[in-house]
């Protein structure tokens, strides 16, 4: 199916070249977006049982043609679950496994509670299939039902998808409809993908402070020509903390906002010797992207600041006057969105 998408945009793309009575037509149209969706939660600890902060983050990456069908889509799911322990400790952060469910393929573990023997990636692959071609409307209205068992309450009924799908979609529907809400035209487009960057990180709880589960989830989308060179770039960091008290049980709500959603409230102003936003630094960071290939933007120039967070700073002229933040992340999450591109 990949095969046939990418093709069908190849074939666009040619037609597009050239016009009645040969003369050279516009580029075709197309739209790009990124779409997410993020959960929280805790499950308290016992004096027999430890506990659990998990945080599940859905990333998507759509292309759409000229009529706002989608041409391409790319979906993931970043699970990551830290142990919290009855005296405010947590698991090892090191040993988190912080591969996505798609990453995961057979270890992620679906078959035996799959009612048609798929895997998460392999359905995942079947609903992304399913959607080609049809324009955001019609997938997000798609027919769902509710197997009551509180978990499962957007499973497709749709008889061209049941067969290859049985996971809820809702969080994936939801992305899709920001996806398409937030998306920019681009011209030339040859391929789209999604690549991302996790970390999980804990804090140990006292009598006097909370403790926390934190997990990074950097995610990058992108957009290219048939050349290679980046037409869109979009970068998002969900960076959730769970906080809990020395008895290794939950101690207030989870800001499930996204580091570009917060805006002013993140909060690096003061910090910044730019006097820019967090949500700004990266906007202009995608910006300068465009019109160079992923092995330039990867290979910029960088330095380390010397505080043992900062330690990929660009270096660029270009960029000194609107991005000091440290872009490690982004740019492994960059080279993966091209990889995975289609």
């Amino acid at each position: 199916m990949k095969k046939v998408i990418a093709l069908a945009l190849s074939v666009v793309m040619a037609l597009s070249l050239v016009a009645c009575g040969g003369e050279p037509a516009a580029p075709a149209k197309f739209k790009v977006g990124m779409g997410h969706n993020i959960s929280a939660k805790m499950t308290d600890a016992t004096a027999d049982k430890a506990g659990s902060a998990q945080v599940d983050t859905t990333m998507l990456v759509a292309a759409f043609d000229a009529e706002g069908k989608v041409v391409s889509v790319s979906i993931d799911v970043a699970q990551q679950k830290l142990g919290v322990n009855a005296d405010g400790t947590t698991a090892d952060a090191s040993k988190v496994d912080t591969r996505t469910k798609i990453e995961k393929e057979g270890d992620y573990g679906m078959v035996g509670a799959s009612g048609i023997g798929k895997e998460y990636f392999e359905q995942i692959e079947a609903l992304e299939n399913w959607m080609v071609g049809k324009t955001v409307e019609e997938i997000v209205g798609m027919p769902v039902m509710d197997r009551g068992d509180g978990s499962h309450t957007h499973v497709p009924t749709d008889a061209d998808l049941a067969a290859g799908c049985t996971i809820t979609v809702k969080s994936y529907l939801d992305a899709l409809q920001e996806a398409w809400d937030t998306a920019v035209e681009v011209e030339g487009l040859a391929k789209a993908g999604l690549g991302q960057n996790i970390s999980v990180k804990g804090t140990a709880a006292t009598a006097d402070k909370k403790g926390s589960a934190q997990v990074d989830t950097n995610m990058v989308g992108v957009a290219l020509d048939a050349e290679g060179k980046i037409l869109w770039a979009k970068i998002d960091v969900a960076q959730q903390k769970i906080a809990f008290d020395a008895t290794g049980a939950k101690a207030g709500d989870v800001d499930v906002r996204t580091k570009v959603e917060k805006e002013g409230d993140y909060g690096m102003v003061g910090a910044s010797a730019i006097g820019k936003e967090y949500f700004e630094q990266v906007k202009a960071l995608g910006e300068w992207m465009v019109g160079k290939t992923v092995a330039d933007v990867a290979a910029m120039e960088t330095f380390d600041r010397g505080d043992g967070s900062h330690t990929d700073v660009p270096a660029v002229e270009d960029l000194k006057a609107s991005v000091t933040i440290t872009v490690g992340a982004y740019l492994d999450a960059l080279v993966e969105a091209e990889t995975n591109a289609k």
